[in-house]
């Protein structure tokens, strides 16, 4: 059955000589797999470029329940990119975030405001300017709100200790590791109330940006039971230090 969905490109590999398999977040089905043939050809209908990572997507998907890959009829790129493969930063983020999202994104359902965020969230990579380098922390504390466990911002002056465990501020250091100092827990409640048009308003002491990068990845895993293994995650580190 042929069906129209917007895509979002997370991962691809190679596939014998000229093929490639490649997992899509479609707006319709959620996370699937697609084979691609003959994707290196002159005469390919997809070529390889279409399927960086984040590419944002219009497929016109063959699908048949229960088949573990899919065929995509056509695909064209929503948005070419203007910024996100030229510039260092903003392509080493969207390395990073598509590993992440691989791990994350495991439902075959339509999930629509997630995926809208998704589509809004590598838009606004692609025309950011300033605060580029806080990108990818703001887009993680507001993707957990779409995956269950977004923190509670309750922060105050008696609630000055962030419980990764519990999800909110508490009034004294829990008796487990998982939390947050008051200082960086102040820091942790400003940062839950930025989004994309005000990033360049983080201006983190050197060490800051990374303890934070560490807490969101720590506070995944914790809440979906599975430690983060990101392997481009030292090359983030080394980009945006």
């Amino acid at each position: 059955m042929l069906q129209k969905t917007r895509g979002v490109v997370l991962h691809s590999m190679k596939y014998g000589e000229t093929g490639m398999i490649t997992t899509i977040y479609t707006e319709t089905f959620g996370r699937m797999s697609f084979i691609m043939q003959g994707i290196h050809g002159k005469k390919s209908a997809v070529k390889a470029n279409l399927l960086r990572q984040l590419s944002l997507l219009e497929m016109e998907v063959d699908f048949k329940h229960g088949r573990e890959l899919q065929r995509a009829r056509e695909i064209r790129n929503i948005l070419p990119f203007g910024s996100i493969p030229y510039e260092i930063p903003k392509s080493t983020q969207a390395i990073f975030l598509s590993e992440l999202l691989n791990k994350v994104l495991r439902e075959e359902e339509s999930q629509p405001e997630l995926f809208n965020f998704l589509f809004h969230s590598i838009e606004m990579l692609d025309l950011i300017e300033d605060g580029v380098a806080n990108y990818h922390l703001i887009f993680l504390l507001q993707l957990s709100r779409y995956l269950g466990f977004a923190p509670t911002n309750n922060y105050s002056p008696s609630n000055q200790f962030f419980d990764m465990i519990a999800g909110k501020f508490v009034l004294t250091p829990p008796d487990h590791p998982w939390f947050l100092k008051n200082t960086e827990s102040s820091v942790l409640a400003k940062l839950l109330n930025m989004g994309y048009q005000n990033l360049s308003e983080f201006k983190p002491v050197q060490g800051l940006r990374d303890i934070f990068l560490n807490f969101i990845i720590d506070y995944y895993g914790l809440h979906l039971g599975n430690k983060l293994n990101i392997k481009s995650l030292e090359i983030l580190r080394l980009i945006l230090h």
